[in-house]
């Protein structure tokens, strides 16, 4: 599905097909069906779900584009998993290993002033078929000392 047009062009093969057997659906019962056959709770889910991922399509075509030029990205650190933490980078979410936090070894104690704070990284890797990012704070701070 590329967009909701799509599943609005369903919803409407399904009434033409459903008038030629004599069954009357209205444009928003038939949104409705369609995206109920499509696993979704209702169209307002079903488009919300759509546009989403759009959106995340549109992000790691730019993060791979940022990844082939070596170039860094700009996230913030959003939250705090085992082994590191999450980042959003703007519609994608990356991890950042503990150890590529920062050069400084009391970096834990400023935990507080990275968290949420636009900051560049570089990633390190990228994985789209397994939806993973994993990027490093480090090797910008590395680069500009």
């Amino acid at each position: 599905m590329r967009d909701f047009r799509d599943a609005k062009a369903m919803a409407r093969t399904l009434r033409e097909t459903l008038a030629a057997k004599a069954v009357t659906i209205s444009n928003s019962e038939g949104l409705e069906l369609v995206a109920r056959m499509l696993g979704q709770r209702d169209w307002n889910t079903l488009a919300a779900a759509i546009e989403a991922a759009r959106l995340r399509e549109a992000a790691w075509t730019r993060l791979e584009g940022v990844y082939a030029k070596k170039a860094p990205v700009m996230g913030s650190i959003v939250g705090r998993v085992r082994g590191g933490f999450t980042v959003d980078l703007g519609g994608a979410s990356a991890f950042l290993p503990g150890t590529q936090v920062d050069v400084r070894a009391g970096w834990r104690r400023d935990l507080g002033a990275l968290m949420g704070q636009a900051q560049a990284f570089a990633i390190l890797k990228m994985d789209r078929s397994g939806g993973a990012i994993v990027v490093s704070r480090r090797a910008i701070l590395e680069q500009s000392a």
